[in-house]
């Protein structure tokens, strides 16, 4: 894995960093690991088969439309996908144009109508409280997609209803600690 990545140069680096970290944690006594363990015993493990894709071709700006209600809604590019129950071996597909590398992205207003689209600046796009692009906002982004692979979070593609945001807040709830912690990942620990 580690040299699959390294091939990918500076993004392949930065997924390497983060995979790093989550490995530390998922390797130690803690909170987060203990919740990957009610869905699988050696979370470690299987997180160690997983393979990183960048989707080159993703989705690299910020979509503002009405909603029924009246209000506005606002969709972020995406960050991540996984299939859902994958299990080992499973492949993270990271969008090359979303949170996970960058903190801001365009706004586009789209009525949804097939009118033109209008630009409206840039916002800056997080994860969680994280802002896009930071190493904590990358290391969510594995452990919400390991939770995927694994079944320990429901599916949440073509987010409309805040489940993926959920699914972020749940990963937080277990794993704050550790993804806030100021310790670095070890590679010895990350070897495959």
């Amino acid at each position: 894995m580690r040299d699959d990545l390294n091939t990918m140069g500076k993004q392949g680096q930065v997924i390497l960093r983060a995979r790093d970290k989550v490995l530390q944690i998922l390797q130690t006594e803690n909170a987060c690991t203990d919740w990957y363990r009610t869905r699988n015993s050696d979370p470690a493990a299987v997180f160690r088969t997983l393979t990183y894709s960048v989707d080159r071709k993703g989705e690299s700006y910020i979509r503002k439309g009405p909603a029924a209600s009246g209000f506005e809604m606002i969709y972020n590019p995406y960050v991540a996908t996984v299939e859902q129950d994958g299990g080992p071996d499973s492949t993270v597909i990271i969008n090359a144009n979303g949170a996970f590398f960058f903190p801001a992205a365009s706004v586009v207003e789209d009525r949804f109508q097939g009118g033109p689209l209008t630009i409206h600046g840039t916002r800056w796009i997080q994860v969680g409280p994280y802002v896009g692009g930071s190493f904590r906002a990358q290391v969510v982004v594995l452990l919400h997609e390991f939770g995927h692979v694994i079944d320990l979070l429901p599916e949440d593609r073509e987010d409309r209803d805040g489940k993926s945001r959920q699914n972020t807040l749940d990963v937080l709830r277990a794993c704050r600690a550790e993804v806030d912690s100021k310790e670095g990942p070890h590679s010895f620990l990350a070897s495959r």
